[in-house]
């Protein structure tokens, strides 16, 4: 399970993030809790489902996660699998798992969630074909001398795809660094991969810094064209190192719910800071619920970074 620990804690921000929603004033006086429901799938693993209960605008407290619910995948009217609970001793957050299904591509998935005490919940999502990267290159660096011992280096990750033609494609562009740090018996290393997270001055037209990292892609200005996303990076490295970081980066193909659903979140993020903008309203696609059921394929490619 250690592999998909990423994602449930990004699935645990989501469904705390649905207990922030601006209150409406009926709200204040009663609230009747609802099933929150998260899940984004993808073909490389089976399909993984957080279940929670929805909170009061005036309640402070943590996520309250359901574990005695029903979780169910179907394929139209096929019931393909009854999920199970995750060993919560192994991993704190409780998710449920499925160890049959592993979703493929076109296929429409629909979840039906039900728990005593909480009306039924239902959404249905597919994953779009992948679209591949065309090529990842590092481009524009410049290396200057930092603190002593250091230096520091700016360049641009310059991301190309190609985006189909006449279809209505969104997209999730992660970037991880992956840097191998020798020990002092200069015999032994450390390992260690981060997700680059990006401020919202990166976003445009068509571009949104996603709040867990990575930029959200909506292609209405980009349709049918060769693409080049480039992304200002500075980073730091001691000036001794012969092993170069990697970046290494993920293009997702993502539903329409997915991209919507995440934009949302990333703009309500961004409002928290303005207390005079106007209120985001978070994307919902789970029917007499809250959150996000979504699909997407992903393609990566790798590049290291070679100082002249």
């Amino acid at each position: 399970m250690k592999k998909n620990l990423r994602g449930i804690l990004s699935l645990s921000l989501l469904a705390f993030l649905f207990g922030c929603e601006k209150p409406q004033l009926s709200d204040l006086y009663q609230h009747k809790p609802r099933l929150v429901v998260i899940s984004n799938f993808t073909t490389l693993d089976g399909i993984q489902v957080q279940v929670s209960k929805s909170r009061s605008p005036l309640d402070n407290g943590g996520t309250e996660y359901i574990t005695n619910a029903r979780v169910e995948i179907w394929e139209g009217e096929q019931l393909l699998e009854r999920l199970n609970l995750n060993d919560t001793r192994e991993e704190k957050t409780p998710f449920y798992t499925s160890e049959v299904i592993k979703p493929r591509i076109g296929v429409d998935y629909t979840v039906k969630v039900s728990a005593k005490g909480f009306e039924s919940v239902t959404a249905t999502s597919r994953i779009p074909e992948r679209v591949n990267l065309d090529s990842v290159l590092v481009e524009k660096l410049k290396a200057t001398p930092d603190d002593p011992g250091f230096v520091r280096y700016d360049f641009d990750l310059a991301i190309y795809f190609t985006d189909p033609l006449i279809e209505r494609n969104f997209y999730h562009v992660n970037v991880f660094q992956k840097s191998i740090t020798p020990l002092k018996d200069g015999v032994d290393f450390l390992e260690q991969t981060k997700k680059l997270v990006f401020g919202s001055e990166v976003n445009s037209n068509y571009i949104v810094a996603n709040y867990d990292g990575g930029l959200l892609i909506e292609d209405k200005l980009i349709d049918g064209r060769a693409i080049r996303i480039p992304i200002p990076i500075s980073m730091r490295m001691p000036a001794h190192l012969q092993n170069f970081d990697e970046l290494i980066v993920e293009l997702r193909s993502v539903s329409e719910e997915y991209y919507l659903f995440h934009s949302t979140v990333s703009r309500q993020q961004d409002n928290d800071d303005l207390p005079f903008s106007d209120p985001i309203v978070l994307f919902n696609n789970i029917r007499n619920g809250q959150g996000v059921f979504a699909g997407y394929s992903q393609a990566k490619q790798a590049v290291i970074i070679k100082p002249k």
